[in-house]
């Protein structure tokens, strides 16, 4: 069954990411999931704004969001290897990158406002 934006809207959309008026989900909205793989990765909003990854090896992330576009990313590291991340201004972890846990997940939050790509991580990380 095709659902169309149209039908839950109050007003028009006038491009994909622009619309005039309030648009009210009665039903939630619904977030792709991602497992990723590999160890030099891009983070793309467009195929999922939820990422898993267990690593495999030292990974490097690079990112292709755009402004206004976000990431999160759960990241399964049970042999301490290292992470590359993009230039990110971190907002929180004493301003720097954060430790991966060795057991669970480390979850971090990637956004882009302007040109400047932004991150945080969510929890302590162990």
């Amino acid at each position: 069954m095709a659902i169309k934006l149209s039908d839950f809207l109050e007003y028009t959309v006038t491009s994909p990411y622009e619309f005039t008026g309030d648009v009210t989900f009665t039903k939630g909205v619904r977030e792709e999931v991602e497992a990723l793989s590999g160890t030099s990765v891009n983070l793309d909003p467009s195929t999922g704004t939820i990422k898993t990854h267990t690593l495999t090896g030292d990974t490097t992330y690079t990112e292709s969001l755009q402004d206004g576009e976000y990431v999160t990313v759960m990241i399964d590291d049970g042999t301490d290897y290292t992470v590359t991340w993009p230039t990110t201004t971190w907002i929180n972890n004493g301003g720097v990158a954060p430790t991966l846990a060795t057991s669970g997940y480390t979850v971090v939050q990637l956004w882009k406002i302007d040109t400047t790509l932004y991150g945080a991580l969510v929890g302590d990380g162990s």
